[in-house]
């Protein structure tokens, strides 16, 4: 038995798919031929950087629409690539957006997602979202931009969002400044929930595995020579805490448990490379 869609989205078989699409804009969806996403490349206005190449095209009566191939991350991709063994991922990811969005919290406005089969019963997907113009995620950001005021309002407003997501009881395994994406007005969403999961409250050490994580990828970016300051790390983490901010001898427990999950995860990232070498 096939499980029921979000609130305001309908399932439908087309052209070989499952179709599980906002039920104001499925027909539009459907009519522009995204039962097969890849087919509509060459009429892409946009492509992005990333794993499975994302990219953007104009739907009539919807507007810009991003379409993004789910992939396998790590070892596992270089063996399954888009292969999945059921689509439980995909409607993962469109259930937490959907909820998001529905709790007002700032993540991207979901429009569909779509499942084809494989071989053995093995399924492909996408996600279908609202494109934002005019946007950039934060690392791009960072890399064009030298004014310290400009710098410190975006990542204040990117501590803030993820600190509502966390309020909000969404905890997001892959924080990181690409996952963070500038609008034209100064706000910033949330991206890539995929794998995320929704509890009644987040503890302590749950924030703290996002924020490690998203401190961890900032510092191997400035590792590697990106404009990531010390200060642009902690204006974020300044800004997530808010009111919240512990007291000096909590803040440096905090910052040495920081700088030894930094130390490790480097270490271990050597240890690969010189495996692979």
């Amino acid at each position: 038995m096939r499980p029921a869609p979000p609130p305001g989205f309908v399932q439908r078989d087309v052209d070989g798919a499952t179709f599980l699409a906002r039920e104001d804009v499925s027909d539009a969806l459907i009519a522009a031929g995204l039962s097969r996403p890849e087919r509509l490349r060459h009429r892409a206005h946009a492509e992005y950087a990333g794993r499975g190449r994302p990219f953007a095209i104009d739907v009539r009566d919807v507007g810009a629409v991003f379409v993004r191939p789910y992939l396998h991350g790590g070892l596992l991709g270089k063996v399954t690539n888009a292969t999945h063994l059921s689509d439980g991922r995909f409607r993962g990811e469109l259930e937490i957006l959907v909820a998001a969005r529905t709790a007002e919290l700032p993540v991207p406005e979901p429009l569909a997602v779509i499942s084809r089969p494989r071989i053995f019963g093995t399924r492909i997907g996408w996600l279908l979202v609202r494109e934002e113009p005019g946007a950039q995620d934060l690392m791009a950001f960072l890399s064009a931009s030298r004014f310290a005021v400009e710098r410190r309002r975006v990542l204040e407003a990117a501590g803030r969002a993820v600190r509502t997501l966390h309020d909000a009881g969404f905890e997001h395994p892959d924080l990181h400044l690409k996952n963070l994406l500038l609008l034209a007005d100064g706000s910033v969403l949330v991206l890539d929930l995929d794998r995320s999961r929704r509890v009644p409250s987040l503890t302590n050490e749950e924030r703290l595995t996002g924020l490690f994580r998203f401190d961890r990828y900032a510092a191997k970016q400035a590792a590697r020579g990106a404009p990531v300051s010390r200060v642009d790390r902690l204006r974020f983490l300044r800004a997530y805490a808010g009111d919240d901010w512990p007291e000096r001898a909590e803040v440096r427990a905090l910052a040495g448990r920081l700088a030894r999950h930094i130390a490790l995860h480097a270490s271990a990232r050597k240890g690969a490379q010189g495996a692979n070498s």
